[in-house]
């Protein structure tokens, strides 16, 4: 986790400084632009274009530090101060990224957010679930052990789901809780919003009744001769 969490800044260095070196070499090291060995233009514009932005391959990189931070977080809380600090250094780089070195992303849809925000709900639960295992552990907490008979028998670690009150109870109690309005809206997702107790997804589209962006620009300069006269 660690070394992802520098692994933006290598990838903003290459993403700098190999296109950056492959137009030296195609300009023959010189300093002007309109030098080039590219016998098209389509070549041309495609060396200094930049690369293409993956966005999915992002998308991917963040699920992966969640899970896997929600999967331990609670048996090694060092793992929520790196991920903070991974997260950060993927907004800075990124926004340097595509603001000065990939080419301009094509026309993208909502539905590649959706389905990263669908898969991100589930690690919360991941959360509860993995943390209340590690914190009802009695080998960790309590020192629990049995003697074994030889080295191929395995020991018995006396690891159970204990519903009752102790030390981990309030983590258990969330995740059923959670389980359980999860089940009850995919379950009875209609009736609820019946009832009103769910969000609306419907999109609500607004006409401001805003004329066209060329238009207004005349309408301004109109009204600026108009000012002057």
């Amino acid at each position: 986790m660690i070394i992802n969490s520098i692994l933006p800044y290598v990838g903003l260095c290459t993403a700098f400084a190999i296109p950056g070196l492959k137009r030296l070499m195609d300009r023959k090291w010189k300093d002007d632009e309109y030098v080039s060995k590219k016998t098209s233009m389509a070549a041309y514009r495609d060396l200094y274009s930049g690369p293409e932005y993956v966005i999915h391959f992002k998308y991917s990189g963040l699920l992966n530090i969640m899970y896997i931070t929600m999967m331990y977080g609670v048996g090694m809380p060092i793992l929520f101060p790196i991920a903070a600090f991974n997260f950060f250094n993927q907004y800075v780089c990124e926004r340097l990224v595509v603001a000065w070195q990939v080419r301009l992303p094509p026309a993208l849809d909502n539905k590649l957010t959706e389905n990263f925000l669908e898969m991100l709900k589930w690690s919360p639960i991941l959360f509860l679930a993995n943390g209340y295992w590690m914190l009802s552990n009695p080998q960790i907490f309590t020192n629990s052990w049995e003697f074994i008979a030889d080295t191929n028998q395995g020991m018995k670690s006396n690891h159970f789901l204990y519903v009752g009150v102790n030390y981990a109870a309030p983590i258990l109690l969330m995740c059923m809780a959670s389980v359980f309005l999860i089940a009850i809206q995919k379950i009875f997702a209609s009736y609820l919003m019946k009832w009103g107790f769910a969000l609306q997804s419907k999109e609500i589209e607004v006409d401001e009744d805003l004329p066209n962006f060329f238009k207004t620009v005349k309408l301004s300069q109109a009204d600026e001769l108009i000012a002057e006269e």
